[in-house]
């Protein structure tokens, strides 16, 4: 890849990290008698998505220029994983992988990461893959800051949701340099939108009588999607009648910004099953984890997020291409309005990257 290719790229990817008014997203976890679930609203002008199944055993490098933030972060996945992706494989706005960890993430103008140092780098959406590549606990994901650092971006970029099998959750955020963690105690909501954590707990302690306030609270800036949110999943605590499948997606339609709200996630974590719909698909439809080969030795296998399926869409998912990649990288960047000028070249030359990787089985 020439440099002038390797720039551009790289500049287009830090620009689309950086928050964009619709770019919002709501993030929780909902938990009753030993049943667990996230539900995540993905909230952006762009509704081309690809759900991918990544494989174990995958030798991988960081995709970013090197010149300009140091050496790039090298590892082999550990755990298999399904991931929803926009921007091409490796790039996920979230997923869950084989040992039940699901990561999330949400548009945070606040966040600011760290200088370059010796750590190896990592792009803000490709530490989602890396996580779920090589993490079984929300505790690993923290540990892991030890290991690899974002590359900063314009200044701002992303925060993160992230549950384990055991039902424990951390809201990760990178301020002012540092990575800033809250998890156990320190969580008392499981529930992020736009606003650091801690700004978000404080409103909702602020306002006491939270009955009166939530239909003052009818909007859908992150205060407010917040706030109802969070009762939510409170109220389901005290009177949990309706399924925990069903009730989750009432949050999240609670929480819809209408026409932005192009994909609503649920993750069954004790099933290990993922439900989802979109915007142009409202039709709900699953599929099963377990049902998928995750041997870097096999194909890995996608389905195009929208497709007119419904219900159990598993055995509806085909062998990926690079095309197909290529297709998704294309619309998602033309559509995306203030990057669609990127050339035809760097298109492809982010299809075949993933090529880079190779399997070690």
């Amino acid at each position: 890849m020439d440099n002038r290719f390797k720039y551009m790229l790289f500049a287009l990817l830090v620009v689309w990290l950086s928050p964009h008014p619709c770019k919002a997203c709501t993030t929780f976890l909902l938990s009753h008698k030993g049943n667990s679930v996230v539900g995540k609203n993905h909230d952006w002008m762009v509704d081309d998505g690809m759900i991918i199944v990544n494989k174990r055993g995958m030798l991988k490098t960081a995709c970013f220029r090197k010149r300009v933030n140091g050496r790039p972060a090298v590892w082999t996945s550990k755990y298999g994983s399904v991931t929803f992706n926009q921007y091409g494989r490796e790039l996920p706005s979230g997923g869950m992988n084989e040992t039940g960890l699901v990561v999330e993430e949400m548009t945070l103008v606040a966040t600011r990461y760290s200088e370059p140092d010796l750590r190896p780098g990592i792009l803000a959406l490709q530490w989602i893959q890396y996580q779920l590549d090589n993490s079984r606990t929300v505790e690993d994901v923290i540990a892991s800051d030890s290991k690899v650092r974002i590359v900063p971006g314009m200044g701002n970029g992303l925060h993160y949701f992230c549950t384990d099998s055991k039902g424990d959750s951390a809201v990760i955020e990178f301020l002012n340099g540092k990575l800033v963690y809250h998890t156990k105690d320190s969580l008392r909501f499981n529930v992020l939108t736009n606003n650091t954590y801690k700004d978000l707990v404080t409103y909702f302690e602020n306002n006491e009588k939270l009955e009166k306030q939530y239909p003052m609270k009818a909007g859908n800036d992150s205060i407010s999607r917040f706030l109802r949110a969070a009762s939510m999943v409170e109220k389901y605590k005290i009177k949990s009648s309706k399924p925990i499948i069903d009730y989750a997606f009432d949050i999240l339609s609670n929480v819809s910004q209408g026409i932005p709200t192009k994909w609503s996630i649920v993750y069954d974590l004790n099933n290990f099953r993922v439900y989802f719909k979109t915007y142009s698909n409202p039709q709900r439809r699953f599929f099963d984890f377990h049902s998928f080969d995750l041997s870097c030795l096999e194909p890995i296998k996608i389905l195009d997020i929208n497709a007119s399926f419904k219900g159990d869409v598993t055995r509806h998912f085909r062998n990926y291409t690079r095309q197909i990649n290529y297709d998704l990288i294309r619309n998602s960047f033309k559509k995306t309005t203030f990057i669609n000028e990127m050339p035809e070249e760097a298109f492809k030359r982010l299809a075949r990257y993933p090529d880079s990787s190779s399997c070690t089985q």
